[in-house]
């Protein structure tokens, strides 16, 4: 592979180190090529270029998405780092006994986190001075310390219409009365899933504060986002914590008639969001039809009263939008151009009889890491055996093109491209053969575009296909 040459011993995890690691050869031709004298003004440049590239680009879902995967899988064998980001000295690369990965120094992954990770006004509610204060159980200082914005989204998640005239004086008073009311906070939890209602039961046990470092933003989002909880930060200890107030108004709700509620919501919950994560789409007219198929095997049964709520509520995935009774994500229509997909997939869905697919394949499916091991793979890592390609570089080219095709994308053009780039020679006595062993993956792969039929599928058992 190409970054081979930027291998080096791994050691200190700064960026000064990691770049006096590097082959000198290497060094001076980036010496160079950034026109710096010296391996100090090397570090400061590719600080300072590093942090002005990623703020142009910082609210760019797919920009996020993609740094999400670079710091999951550092130091793990899937090889997440772009060939750019190793040559611009943003990743360096080292031999992790049995197969090449990668690092992200220190300084690098500060100003990712800082710039990607830190949420944006609206999702973290202009918190910062109240985050960093001791920690406060007076429930109108911390309103007081919020912007007028900030409490009217509140008050929208609690349903509280007519905000947008009101002064913050009186918004205050409003969500106030919304957090103290023992009926709306109820209204609240009911929307909840078995995660947040676990965060909120063992917040009740703690007298309303916890200190959990590791504890996942997913978990306390929607409790956070409603005002319920608040977040506080002492030196490097990360508290969640109920006001008094609120503490007091949820001691009179009895949580453990509210159980059934919460698991109906969880299944709701997690079915719409595997379905979106898998086709893009959903449509809400016929929730009744997926939740019999996935919970209770083609039994008709009916979905819970609430389930819409969690069409317009996945805060973790992006903002759901709602659109002829169809709900897509914005994430994966972000750019305008891929609107037009969007009558696609419906047309698509009108034709293509749906396939009753097991909610924990969907789950799994949806997961960048989700490889499936099928006999067309094992045919073609054998091919490549033959050709006497290493192991790891297999394993790499198969992890790269499953998910390739796992997307739709256009297939042979890229899948040669990427073998040319490993350094296997396509010529016209093995074209033949090379293309028979793609195609035949391709062909059983489940693919985004097909509603997760593999092409294979759709043509064995379907008349009504459209390409």
């Amino acid at each position: 592979m190409k970054y081979k040459e930027y291998l080096i011993k791994k050691g200190e995890l700064d960026l000064l180190s990691s770049l006096q690691a590097l082959d000198k050869k290497i060094l001076n031709k980036k010496l160079k090529e950034f026109d710096v004298k010296d391996v100090y003004e090397l570090k400061e440049y590719i600080i300072e270029n590093f942090r002005f590239s990623l703020e142009m680009s910082n609210d760019d879902p797919f920009t996020i998405m993609y740094f999400e995967r670079l710091i999951d899988h550092e130091n793990t064998e899937w090889m997440s780092a772009y060939d750019n980001d190793i040559e611009d000295l943003i990743v360096f690369v080292y031999n992790n006994k049995k197969y090449n990965s990668y690092y992200i120094p220190t300084e690098i992954k500060k100003i990712i986190n800082e710039l990607l990770f830190s949420g944006t006004e609206e999702e973290k509610f202009n918190l910062r001075n109240a985050a960093n204060t001791p920690i406060i159980k007076d429930l109108k200082g911390l309103l007081k310390a919020l912007t007028a914005k900030d409490l009217r989204n509140i008050g929208n998640l609690f349903i509280i219409n007519r905000l947008s005239k009101k002064v913050k004086k009186e918004l205050v008073n409003i969500i106030y009365g919304a957090l103290t009311n023992e009926e709306k906070i109820t209204d609240v939890i009911e929307r909840l899933i078995d995660k947040e209602f676990s965060l909120l039961k063992r917040l009740m046990t703690n007298k309303g504060t916890i200190q959990d470092n590791n504890i996942s933003p997913e978990d306390y989002y929607f409790l956070y986002a409603t005002g319920i909880v608040f977040l506080f930060r002492r030196g490097n200890k990360f508290y969640i914590s109920i006001t008094d107030d609120v503490y007091n108004t949820i001691k009179k709700i009895n949580l453990n008639k509210l159980q059934k509620i919460i698991d109906e919501n969880t299944k709701v919950y997690s079915l719409v969001r595997s379905m979106v994560e898998l086709y893009g789409i959903v449509s809400s007219s016929e929730l009744d039809y997926y939740y019999s198929m996935y919970y209770g095997n083609g039994k008709e049964l009916e979905a819970p009263s609430n389930s819409l709520i969690f069409c317009e509520r996945l805060d973790n995935i992006g903002k759901i939008h709602k659109e002829n009774n169809l709900y897509y994500v914005n994430k994966i229509f972000e750019r305008k151009e891929l609107e037009l997909i969007l009558n696609d997939i419906i047309e698509r869905q009108s034709y293509i009889k749906k396939k009753t697919i097991k909610l924990n394949e969907l789950l799994k499916y949806y997961n960048y890491d989700y490889y499936e091991k099928t006999e067309s793979k094992n045919n073609f890592k054998k091919y490549l055996k033959k050709l006497n390609v290493q192991d790891e570089d297999i394993e790499e080219i198969l992890k790269i093109i499953s998910d390739l095709y796992r997307l739709g994308n256009s297939f042979a053009e890229q899948t040669l491209a990427i073998l040319a780039e490993y350094g296997i020679e396509i010529e016209e006595k093995n074209l033949q053969e090379i293309v028979n062993h793609i195609m035949a993956i391709y062909n059983n792969s489940k693919i985004w575009q097909n509603n997760g039929w593999t092409p294979m599928e759709m043509a064995l058992n379907y008349d009504k296909i459209t390409n």
